[in-house]
C-alpha cells in the first residue's frame, strides 16, 4: 500500500518520536482496522518497542494520505493487540 504523509502527520511523527517502520507495520499488519467513513480508515497496532503502546494511524483511502497518527490511550485500555 502506497501512501503519503500529510504535513500534520510528519510534524506529529517527529514530535512524538514515532518511527516510520511502526507506521508501515501498523498499516500492513494491523491488529484492528476500523472504517469510520468512506474517507477515513483507522489502523491500530501495539508497538512492543514503545512500552506496548497502541499506535493509531488514520488514512484517507481516497487520497492515500496519512492524516494523523498517535498513541491511543483509550484503545490500549480496550485491548489493542
Amino acid at each position: 500500500m502506497e501512501y503519503k504523509l500529510s504535513q500534520h502527520a510528519k510534524t506529529v511523527m517527529v514530535a512524538r518520536s514515532i518511527k516510520k517502520e511502526w507506521i508501515e507495520r501498523t498499516i500492513k499488519n494491523p491488529s484492528l482496522t476500523v472504517e469510520k467513513s468512506s474517507n477515513e480508515i483507522n489502523f491500530f497496532s501495539t508497538i512492543e518497542e514503545n512500552e506496548n503502546r497502541c499506535l493509531k494511524v488514520v488514512i484517507n483511502p481516497i487520497t492515500m494520505i496519512i492524516v494523523t497518527l498517535y498513541f491511543d490511550r483509550n484503545m490500549r485500555k480496550k485491548g489493542c493487540k
